[in-house]
């Protein structure tokens, strides 16, 4: 037999005998994995929230029964700056925002009926939201917001009473 022959008969017997030697092994058994555990753990929490601002007046100035502007005024434990005022979704600047007070802080804020021309057009004859809420600067969140409704009558009040209820 030549050198090459024996070669490859060896080689064959090897093939064999690892093929026969992976058959007869036995299977690998199953194993849980060292990081897992059955146990839990549980726990509770809250958010923070913001406290709801309480409106303390809401008064309408009119001129001979036409609407002239009017002023609402809120308590808030919280800075200026987290304060919003929306007339109908609407965001009043703060710097039409008087505070006063040092914790829970009195606000107040008098708009003008020119003011509201520019922010929302003619009011004449219409209802309006005037919202207050308070903010966490940065974030979205936002307190529960209370609301007033501002009703603007016509010319000489004709078009109904001016209030804000």
């Amino acid at each position: 037999m030549s050198r090459s022959t024996r070669a490859r008969l060896a080689a064959g017997l090897v093939g064999v005998a690892v093929l026969v030697g992976i058959a007869s092994a036995p299977p690998v058994p199953l194993t849980d994995a060292a990081f897992t555990d059955r146990e839990y753990a549980s726990g509770s929490f809250t958010a923070a929230t913001l406290s709801t601002p309480t409106v303390t007046s809401c008064t309408v100035t009119s001129l001979l029964g036409t609407f002239t502007g009017f002023t609402i005024t809120w308590t808030s434990p919280y800075q200026k700056v987290q304060q919003r005022l929306s007339i109908n979704n609407v965001v009043v600047d703060n710097t039409s925002v008087t505070q006063s007070g040092t914790g829970p802080y009195t606000y107040s804020a008098t708009i003008s009926s020119g003011l509201l021309n520019t922010l929302l057009g003619s009011l004449l004859g219409s209802t309006n939201t005037v919202r207050v809420d308070s903010i966490y600067s940065g974030t979205s969140w936002a307190s529960p917001a209370v609301t007033r409704t501002l009703s603007v009558g016509g010319l000489l009040g004709l078009g109904g009473n001016n209030t804000c209820t």
